[in-house]
């Protein structure tokens, strides 16, 4: 009897964890959450973040608190959620910076299996950008200049390994051209000399730089993209102006630390899919030119992975250290 007792418990085991993993799943969640967005307040993804929280918020009652935890180019921010418990309840807002840095920095964690994909959120196309007393009017005649007096045109960016300066030196790649990097503390610092004409030529998202370009303040030489901009329709894409397979986009994503129950995981993209996807939401960032993605926890994965390829490519060639 109490062998057939023992065998029958053994039997049950797994049913009850099942059943155990389904009840939490479905309390989640029952308290507040914490989403870390690694960069300064005010910034896309500090927006996008803040965004996210209060829908999600309303949706499930629960509050979410939006964190900033900035420094290192982000990675303070990553390490801290990186290292938090796998509970769901702290997540990482995360951007195409994640990558590049993976790719440029030596890191306190694995940004590949310390890290639990959630879903992607936007993507931003990223436009190139001079003063308007600039005397480039489009991709080919700065081309042609650079190619004339190499080392003489500036650009700006946000920092070494950041997603202006290792896009632009896989801008010089492609055109054949060798350029002046010059780095700043932040991006808006780098824009300002743009502005001031100190600095000749700039990446900058869509969504931030479209209000320049339109009031005249810069001049908008294309867009890294492989479409035109909703916000900048004038605005040709590099790929209409002979500079094929480039394709720099700042996106933003929501991730967590490893070991998050999968129950949790599917729990957290059905809910950020389903805030993306309503009609109000696509409206109020694709009129600035973000694109709403949403998808599956292994179509992000796929994108870091392949971004890092990427970036490391450009690393290698470039031979950009960061101290």
């Amino acid at each position: 009897m109490r062998r057939e007792f023992l065998k029958t418990i053994a039997g049950c085991v797994p049913l009850l964890l099942v059943h155990a993993s389904w009840s939490q799943t479905k309390k989640f969640p029952d308290r507040p959450l914490r989403f870390v967005v690694p960069f300064a307040a005010g910034g896309g993804g500090d927006t996008m973040a803040r965004f996210l929280g209060q829908r999600f918020s309303e949706r499930t009652g629960q509050s979410v608190f939006v964190e900033n935890k900035v420094g290192a180019s982000g990675n303070i921010g990553s390490d801290f959620v990186l290292k938090s418990p796998p509970d769901g309840y702290t997540l990482l807002n995360m951007s195409s910076t994640y990558a590049i840095q993976a790719a440029v920095s030596k890191l306190p964690f694995d940004p590949l299996q310390d890290m639990q994909a959630i879903a992607m959120v936007s993507r931003d196309p990223v436009v190139l950008v001079v003063g308007n007393k600039s005397p480039f009017k489009n991709l080919a005649t700065l081309r042609d200049a650079a190619k004339r007096e190499p080392n003489r045109f500036s650009y700006g960016s946000a920092g070494i390994g950041s997603i202006a300066h290792l896009g632009m030196e896989e801008l010089a790649f492609l055109m054949g051209v060798k350029l002046i990097h010059i780095p700043y503390k932040g991006s808006s610092q780098a824009f300002n000399d743009v502005l001031s004409g100190n600095t000749d030529m700039m990446l900058t998202s869509a969504t931030f730089g479209a209000p320049f370009i339109k009031s005249g303040r810069v001049i908008g030489l294309g867009v890294a993209g492989k479409e035109r901009v909703a916000n900048l329709p004038g605005l040709p894409t590099f790929q209409e102006q002979d500079i094929a397979d480039y394709n720099v986009v700042d996106w933003k994503a929501i991730a967590g630390p490893k070991g998050i129950s999968p129950d949790v995981v599917a729990y957290l993209n059905q809910e950020i899919n389903a805030i993306l996807s309503e009609k109000n939401t696509a409206a109020k960032f694709e009129a600035d030119g973000t694109k709403l993605v949403g998808g599956t926890p292994e179509y992000l994965m796929d994108i870091i992975r392949s971004d890092i390829t990427r970036w490391r490519r450009v690393v290698e060639k470039a031979q950009i250290k960061v101290e």
